[in-house]
Order: C-alpha cells, then sequence, then structure tokens
C-alpha cells in the first residue's frame, strides 16, 4: 500500500512540474530591427516606430540585443498606449537588456526604438509572450 501511495504521489509531483515548466515557455512573436548608420537633423528620423497589436492579461518579454556590427549605440525601447508611455527598458538610469509588459487592455501600442545619446547603432529587439 505504501509503495502504491509513494507512486501516486510522485506521479502527481511530477505533473505539477510538468505543468510548471510549460507555463514559463516563451513564444516568439516577432522581431525588430533598427540600424542607424547616419545622425540626421531631424529627431524623427533617428527613431524606428511600429504599431502592434497586445492582447488584455498577456504577459509580454522583449530582449533587446545591441551592437550588431560592432556600431555603439544602446537602444532604448518604449512601449507606448496612445501617447503614454506604459513600459521601457530605460527607467531611472538604468538599463535593462530584458524587460516585461503585463498588457491591461487589447488593442494598438506604438513601438517607439531610439539610440541612447544620439549615437549611430544596430539592434535586434525580440518580442516574445510568456505562456
Amino acid at each position: 500500500m505504501k509503495k502504491i501511495l509513494y507512486l501516486f504521489l510522485t506521479f502527481i509531483l511530477v505533473q505539477v512540474v510538468s505543468e510548471n515548466s510549460f507555463a514559463q515557455k516563451d513564444i516568439f512573436i516577432k522581431e525588430f530591427q533598427f540600424e542607424l548608420k547616419k545622425i540626421k537633423a531631424s529627431q524623427y528620423e533617428n527613431e524606428y516606430f511600429i504599431t502592434i497589436t497586445l492582447n488584455k492579461n498577456s504577459l509580454y518579454k522583449f530582449v533587446v540585443l545591441n551592437h550588431i556590427g560592432d556600431f555603439p549605440g544602446i537602444a532604448v525601447v518604449q512601449i507606448l498606449d496612445n501617447d503614454k508611455i506604459v513600459a521601457a527598458n530605460y527607467v531611472n538610469s538604468k538599463y535593462y537588456e530584458k524587460f516585461m509588459f503585463k498588457c491591461t487592455k487589447t488593442g494598438f501600442y506604438d513601438i517607439l526604438i531610439h539610440f541612447d545619446d544620439k549615437k549611430i547603432g544596430s539592434s535586434l529587439i525580440k518580442l516574445f509572450l510568456v505562456h
């Protein structure tokens, strides 16, 4: 009887661990590449802007890869809902190569990318759904 109980508890533990591991998978959605080889006089020409749809109650992870091709720029990524910044990878003078965004409403969000300190650069930003 103890052996059957032990096997049953082991089976339940394996199921719980498996479900928790599965729940933490990242699903690749999209990537954005931004390359700026020359600084232009107009600020908006030095930025990359795209609109995407995100879903309510979903958790998204952004991963920023800098210095592609040995360019010095560090990509600053901002997520905007209308004109309000709702997430960014540069906060309180701290830079994050990975950051999460918990979406509170389904809709269109603007992704704005520029290089810090007005440098040239080449970066790749990957977007994942955390499932």
